[in-house]
């Protein structure tokens, strides 16, 4: 429970263009319900999995697990409402090596097709589903 809210399982589909690799967009769809999609800072959400990161609609922070396992908060606020999610570390930053495989950080800028990733931050304020 969350200040008197149950916790509720979602499904979250992660996914990475290479061509927009400063993002990553994640689909969460809860159990019974619509999904909505997050474009979030590749950068925000490895540094959520070890420190707080990010400020304003998306931060992430690390946290002990249900059953004491290492795990990382992601909290997502819009105009209509507010989440926050728990994402197993492991697993979070297993895809996100992966990623950074793809386009390592450094390269991003020079990978990045400007045009865009200025499209995507400028459709919805960076989000769809809102």
């Amino acid at each position: 429970m969350l200040d008197g809210v149950p916790l509720l399982p979602v499904r979250a589909e992660f996914r990475f263009e290479v061509s927009s690799p400063m993002l990553v967009s994640v689909t969460f769809t809860p159990w019974r319900g619509q999904g909505v999609t997050w474009r979030i800072s590749r950068e925000l959400l490895y540094l959520g999995l070890y420190e707080e990161s990010g400020e304003g609609d998306v931060q992430a922070w690390p946290v002990r697990g249900e059953a004491g396992e290492t795990a990382s908060w992601l909290l997502l606020e819009s105009k209509t409402g507010s989440a926050v999610l728990e994402l197993p570390v492991a697993e979070v930053e297993e895809w996100l090596d992966a990623t950074y495989e793809l386009v390592p950080a450094e390269a991003e800028a020079h990978t990045l097709d400007w045009d865009a990733f200025l499209g995507e931050l400028q459709d919805v304020g960076g989000r769809s589903g809102d």
